[in-house]
């Protein structure tokens, strides 16, 4: 594919019982990420994972209350990725941020050619 743009893949990594105010934490992001105009945001539950406390989090069958691993991913055009950052800083109180160069193409309707 042609036109492919220079970007950024931003991963924020929380756990499932994460708050900010009354709603979860990811959710929290994903709305963030949306009031800034970001064209798009996918949160992943993980099934298995750790953090810094080495605690293993991970979801039983007898489980009364999992507290799963959370991956927020978008890729975005650096500036606006920069743009949110300090946002998330001051709303996760415990996680972790990755930031990785990304290339990408944005797909819509109106690009796509229909079917013969």
């Amino acid at each position: 594919m042609e036109g492919f743009k220079q970007g950024q893949l931003l991963r924020v990594f929380v756990d499932e019982r994460d708050l900010h105010g009354m709603q979860p934490m990811y959710t929290a992001i994903v709305e963030l990420l949306r009031k800034k105009h970001i064209a798009g945001a996918t949160v992943f539950r993980g099934i298995e994972g750790y953090g810094q406390h080495d605690q293993i989090h991970v979801g039983k069958i007898f489980s009364w209350a999992p507290n799963l691993p959370i991956l927020i991913e978008v890729v975005e055009d650096k500036e606006k990725i920069d743009s949110v950052l300090p946002d998330i800083e001051k709303m996760v109180t415990e996680g972790f941020v990755t930031i990785e160069a990304a290339e990408y193409f944005r797909i819509s309707k109106s690009k796509l050619q229909p079917h013969a």
